[in-house]
């Protein structure tokens, strides 16, 4: 399993190589750098934080439904089994901010879906899914292919690396997209997922198409 990652600031991404975090104190699930970053985030994070063990972007507890549970399926016939959680940090790579807009976007989005939306996760997913990521697999909830997961989920990857029975390649490893910022993703290879037919076809695919092997 890959080390974890340290965590971020969960509004200007800031590390603890920079400043000293601290968690939400009420639900645990967000770092902060500091009461500024806190407070501009609470008209957001206010939805969401809950009592000590609730799913972050959830509103809801471990043990009892979630909303975005329907939204879990993907074309491969899996479902994530991750949270759903609401992309509210600075991706300095992509150059996007809260709900993964670009930054000249983001405040105007962040704007509307406490104000127009009144806050509610759903209405900003049926507007705009990839303001959120699943986080069992770092994927935006935009693209529903399937669970990249690598061997952490309880079915195997359905990914070109996994099927070939190879540990992801370290670029894409250490990709810093906003859907992958602060999570602890495997690199794989999930041991469920080779198979011979299968490696052959995602070589040949892979070569074919000009991508990474």
């Amino acid at each position: 399993m890959a080390p974890a990652q340290p965590p971020i600031c969960s509004v200007c991404s800031k590390g603890s190589a920079e400043v000293q975090l601290q968690q939400c104190s009420r639900c645990k699930s967000r770092y902060y750098c500091g009461r500024e970053c806190q407070v501009s985030d609470w008209q957001t994070h206010k939805v969401t934080c809950g009592k000590p063990g609730s799913n972050r972007a959830s509103g809801s507890t471990s043990s009892g439904p979630k909303w975005y549970d329907k939204h879990r399926k993907c074309r491969d016939g899996h479902n994530h089994e991750g949270d759903l959680e609401l992309i509210t940090w600075n991706c300095p790579k992509e150059k996007t901010g809260w709900g993964a807009v670009c930054l000249e976007e983001a405040d105007d989005l962040k704007h509307r879906f406490e104000t127009e939306m009144g806050g509610d996760l759903q209405k900003l997913y049926e507007e705009w899914p990839d303001a959120f990521r699943w986080t069992c697999c770092g994927t935006s909830a935009g693209m529903d292919h399937g669970c990249d997961h690598h061997g952490s989920g309880s079915f195997p990857c359905s990914c070109d690396f996994c099927r070939m029975g190879k540990p992801l390649p370290e670029r894409i490893y250490k990709e810093k997209s906003a859907e992958r910022m602060g999570l602890n993703l495997r690199r794989g290879p999930d041991p469920r997922s080779f198979n011979p037919a299968l490696a052959a076809l995602c070589a040949t695919g892979r070569s074919i198409c000009g991508l990474e092997m």
